[in-house]
């Protein structure tokens, strides 16, 4: 009965880019009918199928894992690590780890929020930020916060900055 009312409950949803053309709609399954749908797969003996769906069935990191992403396309493969809140990236997509995945490190302007998303872009050649995020002013003031103002006109960030 849980599959069925969830189920019922289904409607087309508009897809991220070309919502107006209908063959961009597709069906937004809930957390609950995802559950249902496992339960009903292990009841039918696919302990694989219905692990898939149940990891399904909570909030994932989404992270695009594509090495360039081009501007105005959909990435081709994602994280898909279960995380707690959606929207939050998993451990290892936060800008703690932008260098090694190749990516900018800039951490944000909300230095308060737990999960950080990372910048999807590639840093400058010689420096580990991209283009937009170099400007950003990097020191850590004495509440242990990186400043991050742009173009900083503190005259002893300015002069750390110009040391490092």
């Amino acid at each position: 009965m849980t599959t069925l009312n969830a189920a019922a409950r289904l409607s087309p949803t508009p897809g991220y880019i070309n919502g107006d053309d209908y063959g961009q709609w597709y069906i937004e399954a809930d957390p609950e009918l995802l559950r249902a749908l496992s339960q009903l797969a292990l009841a039918h003996g696919s302990d694989t199928l219905a692990a898939r769906l149940e990891r399904l069935s909570n909030p994932l990191c989404m992270e695009p894992l594509d090495a360039v992403l081009t501007p105005g396309t959909m990435p081709q493969r994602w994280c898909g690590t279960p995380v707690k809140k959606a929207g939050d990236p998993c451990a290892q997509h936060t800008p703690e780890h932008a260098a090694r995945l190749g990516r900018c490190t800039w951490a944000g302007l909300d230095q308060a929020r737990a999960a950080r998303r990372i910048c999807r872009d590639a840093p400058a050649a010689g420096d580990d930020r991209c283009p937009e995020h170099a400007e950003y002013c990097r020191v850590v003031k004495r509440d242990k916060k990186v400043c991050n103002r742009l173009n900083c006109t503190v005259p002893k960030h300015r002069e750390a900055a110009a040391g490092r």
